[in-house]
């Protein structure tokens, strides 16, 4: 927005005297080309005091063309000289890169426009999201307000075939989403299980908050010699589309992980505040993959997961970040010892100013417990990724038959994930599990379907339009106080 322009929001917001006529004028111009801009930035200030004008000259980047022409055309009103055009809009941003990319620094320009659909209203932007407040300690009466992001592919290859969503994940409705599905690559590493990522990201307007994945990490090790020789041997190993191998190399924890693939992503000089033990992300991993909540009796398949906090510079201010990481290893007999399996998965970086990060846990712990892979989706993947392992071990089988046993168990562990997804899907997350991972379930008496949000939160509406607001104050009504129609959601005990 031109300079003119903005001086107009600031004298009117600080009570600069006007000429009443040419102080009528310029308001009217700004209603009645800032009534959608209000209605999107600033539904939940409360009008009078020069509160609305004030929240939309803190928005300004995001105001839309038509309200920086109406604010520009009231700074002539007001008797400021005529101001030049706004420039046009940006383009629009292209998907994330298909290449690993690290953490992204926030900043104070816009994301890349989400492919899902965009919001028509939200509340006021904080420094965490939309909402009144919605730092890790909020108020009572305090409430997010988010909205479904959705990365989606066209899964058939039926003729005419639309794109289908294949993750899905709550954001703030003030947030841009962008996503991909890279189908038939592995970014990162050959191994199988690393094949067909998806890239998100989640960014706020204003540069507080930047949510973003890292695609998975794979690798192999046995401490038996001969095994080893296998792993390592160029023509028994499976190639990736680039021609990669899976990668050998000892088995890490996750804190381990971190510090040796993780740091390097980080711009030089970020130094690490603190890693501790992340069990609610610890959680959400066992129960993706069907185990118990602990690793006792889970066939030789262990978890852990932690969150490490980071500092470092970004365009010379300093940012904060926190980034997740779990590791998944499978301990399969093999010869005199075993073969590792070993996954870092759920790999996620939440970035912001410094001094900003604490505030966000909350939404951080909210956005991250909504992430799902959709369970068709996910069934096919898991059936592409066993037949895979299945073709594997047809070859191995010409060459060594106990490579080949080992490739039919990985082919049925994958197979068994198949079948838990598609399982999940038809009877729904147990009481127990949503314990763990910090979710409940609502129904939406309008059409009686159920889903899952944070278990932060007693109360949730939903709109027509996949919005959601969430509040622990009984007397809340978004109906009072924010625009659109809100149904009220039903807490429901999950069926057995």
């Amino acid at each position: 927005m031109k300079r003119l322009a903005l001086r107009v929001f600031c004298a009117v917001a600080l009570g600069v005297p006007h000429a009443y006529a040419e102080e009528a004028a310029a308001t009217a111009i700004l209603r009645a080309g800032c009534t959608d801009d209000v209605q999107r930035l600033c539904a939940g200030v409360q009008p009078g005091g020069g509160r609305v004008l004030a929240c939309l000259k803190e928005h300004r980047d995001a105001l839309s063309d038509k309200c920086k022409q109406a604010a520009q055309q009231a700074a002539g009103a007001s008797g400021g000289n005529p101001a030049p055009s706004p420039p046009s809009a940006p383009s629009p941003g292209t998907p994330p890169s298909a290449k690993p990319t690290p953490p992204s620094a926030p900043t104070s320009s816009a994301a890349p426009s989400s492919s899902s659909t965009s919001p028509k209203s939200s509340t006021k932007s904080s420094a965490s999201a939309g909402g009144r407040a919605v730092a890790g300690n909020a108020a009572p009466g305090s409430y997010l307000l988010m909205k479904k992001a959705q990365v989606k592919f066209v899964l058939d290859s039926t003729p005419n075939a639309q794109p289908r969503p294949v993750l899905e994940m709550l954001i703030p409705t003030t947030w841009e989403f962008t996503g991909e599905f890279v189908p038939g690559s592995a970014l990162r590493t050959g191994c199988y299980s690393d094949y067909s990522p998806i890239i998100w990201q989640a960014k706020a307007p204003d540069g507080s908050g930047v949510f973003q994945n890292i695609p998975d990490y794979s690798w192999q090790y046995s401490d038996d010699s001969q095994e080893m020789q296998r792993l390592n041997d160029p023509y028994r190993r499976a190639r990736g589309p680039n021609g990669q191998t899976c990668p050998v190399s000892k088995p890490l924890t996750a804190e381990q992980f971190f510090r040796e693939n993780l740091m390097g992503l980080l711009p030089k000089g970020a130094t690490i505040v603190s890693i501790d033990p992340y069990p609610e992300l610890n959680a959400m991993v066992r129960q993706q993959l069907g185990l118990g909540p602990h690793d006792a009796g889970d066939s030789g398949v262990r978890t852990d997961a932690i969150r490490a906090r980071v500092e470092f510079q970004a365009d010379d201010k300093t940012v904060e970040a926190w980034l997740t990481a779990a590791v998944v290893m499978r301990t399969l007999p093999v010869g005199n010892g075993h073969l590792y399996d070993l996954h870092a998965i759920d790999l996620m970086s939440f970035t912001a100013p410094k001094g900003k990060l604490t505030g966000n846990d909350k939404l951080l712990r909210v956005m991250m417990t909504s992430i799902r892979l959709t369970p068709e989706f996910s069934a096919r993947r898991n059936k592409t990724i066993a037949g895979y392992y299945q073709t594997q071990a047809d070859k191995e089988a010409k060459i060594d038959q106990i490579n080949a046993r080992l490739q039919q168990d990985m082919m049925q562990i994958y197979q068994h994930m198949s079948d838990n997804a598609a399982r999940v899907s038809r009877q729904g997350y147990l009481e127990t599990s949503q314990g763990i991972r910090g979710v409940q379930s609502f129904r939406d008496p309008t059409t009686g379907t159920t889903m899952e949000l944070s278990d932060q939160y007693d109360h949730a509406w939903l709109n027509g339009a996949d919005q959601y607001v969430m509040s622990n104050d009984p007397n809340f009504n978004p109906n009072a106080q924010l625009s659109g129609n809100w149904n009220e959601l039903q807490a429901v005990r999950p069926s057995p």
